[in-house]
């Protein structure tokens, strides 16, 4: 008797979908992100909306090479697929050159015609969507924050004016060093520092957190890059392993293959005028994997095939071997 009820209530699609796993959660951490110089892999986003500025700016597009941590900020009117496409092809290819790899969304602005077909014009072999509800991958995300972060800093009660400073957040950002490579990424990028002040050309005192070389040196120094870009490489290799053994400590590994039936977290959001309160409403929604992209990716389709695109494997839970 005591099988048979835990076979039944193991196969309550009612019960399964209203509750929390006690399983740690699925999915350890991933492959560090393959990269070797500067501009080779870009993160893009869109941050906002903002409140209008005078500029009539209301979103920040930002741009960050994953190698370097070099960043891009280009305030928006609109959060359009033209205005991204434009800003990418005159502001990133046709300045820093083509990147091989773009890692984004699945924002509309990032899944348009428009960019689609700037992509391909420029020969880009990859380009990798993140799964839905898993803004960590993406890299640009982290200084999302850093930027919105300054803005706040800057604008105090008048929150009209946070385009005005958007140039000096980018000039501080990408010439502060960064913790994880140990350089500057205007240095990674350009080869050099920034001069931050015309005091240094008067200036002689060496105490400076950065050395500026003579004019020879400084050619010279640039034949050294290569070995400056294996102690990055090296450095960023480091760091995910030290953020994978934090990562790992409570999740679970286990991979799923095509046809699976699995359960999907549920992202509702309260309705109040439609009587509608995610807390009373299914935590997950039973699916079926119809694409395995990697050991953490999944395709997924709903019960009645339709396809509800790729979701990391944090967000899905095991099915019962009874269900």
């Amino acid at each position: 008797m005591h099988k048979d009820v835990v076979n039944f209530v193991s196969s309550c699609d009612s019960c399964l979908s209203h509750k929390i796993p006690t399983h740690n959660t699925l999915g350890k951490m991933g492959r560090p992100k393959e990269c070797f110089r500067p501009f080779q892999m870009l993160s893009i986003d869109l941050a906002g909306p903002l409140p209008n500025t005078r500029k009539q700016n209301c979103y920040i597009f930002v741009v960050t090479c994953c190698f370097s941590k070099y960043c891009l900020i280009f305030p928006l009117r609109r959060a359009t697929s033209d205005l991204i496409t434009k800003h990418l092809e005159n502001d990133v290819f046709l300045v820093h050159g083509v990147p091989q790899t773009i890692v984004m969304d699945n924002g509309s602005q990032f899944i348009s015609k428009e960019l689609d077909k700037l992509l391909k014009t420029y020969n880009i072999p990859n380009i990798h969507f993140t799964p839905k509800y898993t803004p960590q991958i993406n890299t640009v995300e982290r200084y999302n924050k850093t930027i919105v972060t300054a803005l706040s800093s800057f604008v105090e009660d008048d929150h009209r004016s946070w385009d005005v400073n958007i140039p000096k957040i980018q000039f501080a950002i990408n010439n502060s060093i960064n913790e994880t490579t140990g350089f500057t990424p205007s240095f990674l990028v350009h080869g050099r520092e920034l001069v931050t002040s015309g005091s240094h050309y008067i200036d002689n005192d060496t105490s400076n957190e950065f050395v500026f070389l003579p004019r020879d040196l400084y050619a010279e120094n640039l034949g050294h890059l290569a070995v400056i870009f294996d102690k990055v490489q090296t450095a960023l290799w480091r760091s995910h392993v030290k953020n994978t053994e934090r990562y790992n400590l409570r999740r679970k590994h286990i991979e799923f293959n095509v046809g699976d039936n699995v359960w999907k977290k549920c992202y509702f959001l309260s309705d109040k005028e439609a009587y509608f309160s995610k807390k009373l409403a299914p935590k997950y929604q039973k699916c079926k994997v119809l694409e395995k992209r990697s050991p953490l990716v999944y395709v997924l389709e709903d019960l009645s095939g339709r396809n509800i695109g790729a979701w990391h494997i944090k967000d899905l839970k095991l099915v019962n071997k009874y269900n």
